[in-house]
């Protein structure tokens, strides 16, 4: 007499698991390459659109630095940080003049500076602007973009930072 009994013996079921766990350990991984894509893609988006923003307060004010923000007034330090010695952001500062919609703030919600991350920084003047950002992974042409920009007071900012954690990419008028 034959048995006939139908099912997955436990081993069969083991290694269906084991396929699943890595296929799905596979996709998590590409999951997360995706996001740090998609952060890195909206920093230079944010930098570019703040670059247009600083463009048009030129035009009405004949200067890049935005009157009354950054640190001590000057338009100059970490983007969106407010609070001593920054008597309001620069972020805001452009939002108040009508010049964007709301302020930008890294992916990261970092508004200067933490262990392993920094936010975005500017120097403006009445001639020119810089405009800072820490990607999380860079190109070589994105770090390349480091000696081309106006200015250079905070490439690789802040230096006490792990490279991770310092500015590495910039554009400037």
């Amino acid at each position: 007499m034959k048995s006939s009994q139908k099912g997955f013996t436990l081993i069969e079921l083991l290694v269906v698991i084991a396929v699943i766990g890595i296929l799905a350990a596979v996709i998590m991984a590409s999951l997360n390459s995706a996001r740090v894509k998609a952060r890195d893609a909206r920093r230079k988006a944010d930098l570019r659109q703040v670059a247009v923003a600083l463009e048009l307060y030129k035009g009405s004010y004949d200067t890049y630095a935005v009157a009354s923000s950054g640190t001590t007034g000057v338009g100059t330090g970490w983007f969106s940080t407010y609070g001593s010695p920054y008597t309001k952001s620069v972020a805001q500062g452009l939002v108040d003049a009508g010049f964007m919609g709301a302020a930008v703030v890294d992916p990261s919600g970092v508004t200067g500076s933490t262990a392993t991350r920094a936010g975005y920084m500017i120097i403006a003047d009445a001639n020119g602007y810089t405009l800072w950002a820490n990607l999380e992974n860079p190109s070589a042409s994105d770090i390349a973009t480091l000696s081309t920009c106006r200015s250079s007071g905070y490439d690789g900012y802040p230096t006490a930072n792990p490279v991770s954690g310092q500015t590495n990419y910039c554009i400037s008028n």
